[in-house]
């Protein structure tokens, strides 16, 4: 069965939106018709349709973590939070956890998710979803010692996983050297690199100076500081040895990123994208990114959540209006970072993030926009159609 959808403007994301459009789906919700001629039989948005969401940066497995950290306390006080929390909750919480935040996911029309795997928890629930998965198993650990045993559990993992997949790296600072050499021999050109990056300011202090947050944090660990700490170098150019010439390298977070982190990137990597999660940012350190300078910079953005650990909703929507909020984006631009440009970050784009004929990217009604000014959403709601 066809279903016809008709729109103030359709964003078809590819090309300028189409004033008064209509897009067609078949059965399977596959597009085979985008134009402008109104047969009578369409269904009609008040507001404008746009392709479905794509969400470059989750960790479904933390999603048992809902409402149960004290928010605002900056990173050292929820990973603290989160490790007591793991052995708190039983195994069963921990799945059933998992397969409502993949349901709230697609009802908030989320069609695609760039998913975190420090364990197997979520691959039995992401194999009955209807989203898309790119599966990063990431690695972490700063002890030399400890390389070769992390290591085998990260290729135990990457075996389980489903495909598109990844062993990828947590942080610049969270892995030793001897990790990092067995990322780089591991990976292949073509894979992604998805990475936490200055998701917090002791990040460039503790590269730089060997000092800070960071620092004291192993110290109170227990663990001794690599011998490579510090480069007098920011965190990016220190480990971007290891780092393949990727095509795509996906830095997560960004939140104390600046113009020199942008220059090198764009001097040493093929394509970055920068993956941006506002709400997670607010709840851990009461920040957002650099929004503004990253814009100016002409990079690549694209949208996360992050986990309900640090979140109170799976939503690139709620994303989409913390931002909206907080800097004067051009809708179109905002909905480009919500749809094609995590796409193409997670190498999803030939089937989603646009909206063109033979595509089937799922579709979004956006409604309750002030129409005097299509570039704010403190009112707007959405929808998915089916």
């Amino acid at each position: 069965m066809i279903k016809r959808f008709t729109a103030d403007y359709i964003y078809l994301i590819d090309e300028h939106p189409l004033k008064n459009g209509v897009v067609s789906i078949d059965a399977n919700g596959r597009i085979i018709d985008i134009s402008t001629r109104l047969q009578g039989n369409e269904t009609y948005v008040d507001g404008i349709i746009c392709p479905g969401f794509i969400n470059v940066h989750c960790h479904t497995e933390l999603s048992f973590a809902k409402d149960k950290i004290e928010p605002n306390l900056g990173i050292d006080s929820f990973i603290y939070q989160l490790e007591v929390l793991k052995k708190k909750i039983s195994l069963d919480a921990k799945n059933q956890a998992v397969i409502k935040a993949l349901e709230e996911m697609l009802n908030n029309g989320i069609v695609a998710v760039g998913d975190i795997m420090n364990t197997d928890l979520s691959i039995n629930a992401k194999r009955e979803s209807n989203l898309l998965f790119y599966n990063f198993i990431e690695v972490f650990g700063s002890q030399y010692k400890d390389a070769e045993n992390i290591w085998y559990s990260a290729l135990s993992l990457f075996d389980k996983a489903d495909k598109p997949k990844n062993i990828v790296p947590h942080a610049p600072y969270s892995l030793s050297r001897t990790l990092f050499q067995k990322l780089r021999d591991f990976n292949k050109s073509s894979d992604i690199i998805s990475m936490h990056h200055l998701e917090s300011k002791g990040e460039i202090e503790y590269f730089e100076s060997g000092s800070g947050p960071i620092a004291d944090r192993m110290k109170k660990w227990g663990l001794s500081i690599p011998a490579h700490i510090p480069t007098s170098q920011r965190p990016l150019k220190s480990i971007s040895e290891f780092i393949v010439n990727n095509d795509n390298i996906l830095l997560i977070h960004n939140s104390f990123a600046d113009n020199q982190d942008v220059e090198f990137a764009k001097e040493t990597f093929n394509n970055t994208y920068y993956g941006l999660c506002p709400k997670a940012n607010l709840f851990i350190e009461k920040v957002l990114p650099p929004i503004d300078m990253l814009m100016n910079s002409g990079v690549n953005i694209c949208l996360g959540t992050d986990s309900l650990a640090s979140n109170n909703s799976l939503s690139i929507f709620d994303e989409m209006k913390t931002i909206d909020k907080a800097f004067k984006i051009p809708l179109e631009e905002l909905i480009a970072w919500a749809t094609i440009n995590g796409a193409k970050a997670l190498n999803l784009d030939l089937d989603l993030g646009s909206i063109s004929i033979g595509k089937k990217p799922g579709l979004i009604a956006i409604t309750n926009l002030d129409k005097t000014d299509y570039h704010r959403l403190a009112n707007a709601t959405f929808s998915v159609l089916r």
